[in-house]
């Protein structure tokens, strides 16, 4: 009888071991891969409030988490590498949201808060869409400001 048994315990463990293997590689392929590290973004929002003339931005994200998890902070510079800002980030999955504040020099009217929403695909951000809001209050608007919509899309550097 127990050699019954242990002839018939040996092929289950098998596939046990085989099954467990099968459950940590399918969880390996299907993690969305982390947005930490260095991407290349292109931005396109309006110029100003109320504006239709479009502009683009195109920045590099430097992006750090804070310990093991999926939120954490980022240093934001132009093209040129003139001007660098901070900014925050977070990810569930492949979705992802960033946030910061654009340069703003005295004076200048259009100073705003970006938020981008997307989705990190492989070694691209794909879908992104850009929530602008300026610094010019609106008492019609439910944020209290000025807001507007936008587009974004990347790639990873590194």
């Amino acid at each position: 009888m127990i050699r019954l048994i242990r002839k018939n315990l040996k092929p289950a463990l098998v596939i046990l071991t085989i099954l467990c293997g099968l459950l940590v590689a399918s969880r390996l392929v299907l993690a969305a891969p982390k947005l930490d590290g260095r991407w290349r973004v292109t931005i396109t929002i309006p110029e100003a409030p109320g504006s239709r003339n479009m502009r683009d931005l195109t920045v590099n994200l430097n992006v750090t988490p804070l310990g093991d998890s999926l939120v954490g902070r980022l240093t934001i510079t132009d093209a040129q590498s003139q001007q660098t800002v901070g900014g925050v980030w977070r990810q569930v999955g492949k979705q992802i949201s960033i946030t910061y504040e654009t340069p703003c020099a005295v004076g200048q009217s259009s100073c705003a808060t970006l938020i981008l929403m997307g989705k990190v695909k492989g070694d691209l951000l794909k879908k992104g869409q850009v929530i602008v809001m300026w610094d010019t209050p609106n008492d019609q608007n439910a944020a209290l400001f000025d807001t507007s919509n936008g587009a974004f899309s990347g790639f990873r550097l590194e």
